[in-house]
């Protein structure tokens, strides 16, 4: 749902993903053989759209950061990952000039430096297990690995695996899609529900949970607390089976915000949408030409196939 890193990747059959997963787990094994308990179906749950379409773009899995409390257990030096802290550490205080005294932001830190280890390991230990190290760096690793069909062949096709490192029930949430008609994904209804908290002054992070953006800490790290600071934000009365649906969250919206409020929150909306790989949703698409000017559009990241390609200032 991040979007893929990879140009070697390709979409992955529904049939193809329980054998590739499959293999796919059979490689971290021989990489963490004393971590093998945590590379199976029952710990790595499918996130998003993931098995639900005819093809998926990639698959995500969910890693509850509970398996890193031993990191014995993944033969990782903790030495290693305390110098990789201190070094994450120090940029982040010179980046953004603040301490570094919240738990959530050690926490992050601290998933960041473990990550970053993992991928160091399996760059020395495995060649088929090929990891992005630079992108995987804020809480999910990226994998691209060969697509295996039913009878354990390899079809000459690679697939991006993203492992995201967390809560299991937050990534379930933050990653959870229905299956849409027109051009709508998963990651349209999540960004839209970033973009109401965005306009409140709280950040809604896929991995860790929602943030204050003033106080720094975060205020929901599970489904039921975000929902619950959305209707105290708003007046709401917003339950979590219109939050998990696009067109149904996109309803109540229309009926609960006033005009003003959706404009700002459309307007958040499609300048995230402008900088994602993603098509801009058909119900939305008037409002992208009609705020072009206004929103700085440019449409780089526009499919070849949207209806607004024609529009995009930078090809």
């Amino acid at each position: 749902m991040g979007g893929n890193v990879f140009d070697s990747t390709s979409p992955i059959k529904k049939e193809h993903i329980k054998p590739t997963l499959e293999e796919f787990y059979k490689e971290l094994s021989r990489v963490f053989p004393k971590a093998e308990t945590y590379f199976s179906d029952s710990q790595m749950e499918k996130l998003g759209s993931v098995g639900k379409k005819d093809y998926s773009g990639d698959i995500d899995l969910a890693l509850s950061f509970s398996a890193f409390k031993n990191i014995k257990n993944w033969g990782l030096d903790k030495n290693h990952i305390d110098q990789l802290f201190e070094k994450f550490a120090k940029r982040a205080t010179k980046a953004t000039k603040e301490t570094l005294d919240t738990k959530a932001t050690k926490e992050k830190l601290t998933k960041r430096a473990i990550i970053t280890a993992m991928g160091e390991k399996i760059e020395e230990q495995s060649d088929i297990l090929k990891i992005d190290l630079k992108s995987s760096a804020a809480g999910s690793i990226f994998f691209a690995f060969p697509q295996f069909d039913e009878q354990g062949n390899e079809i000459g096709k690679n697939v991006q695996i993203d492992v995201n490192v967390g809560d299991v029930d937050w990534l379930s949430f933050a990653y959870y899609s229905d299956e849409y008609k027109d051009n709508v994904k998963g990651l349209h209804r999540t960004q839209l529900m970033l973009s109401l908290f965005l306009i409140k002054g709280y950040s809604f992070s896929h991995n860790s949970g929602v943030t204050n953006k003033q106080t720094k800490k975060i205020v929901a790290r599970n489904s039921k607390k975000a929902i619950e600071l959305l209707n105290r934000l708003y007046g709401f009365k917003l339950d979590s089976e219109t939050l998990q649906n696009y067109f149904e969250l996109q309803k109540f919206l229309r009926s609960n915000l006033s005009k003003e409020e959706l404009n700002k929150l459309y307007s958040a909306y499609i300048m995230i949408l402008d900088r994602t790989r993603a098509d801009i949703p058909l119900d939305l698409q008037n409002f992208w030409i009609k705020n072009q000017e206004r929103l700085g559009l440019k449409g780089k990241f526009l499919p070849n196939d949207s209806k607004l390609k024609q529009y995009a200032t930078v090809q």
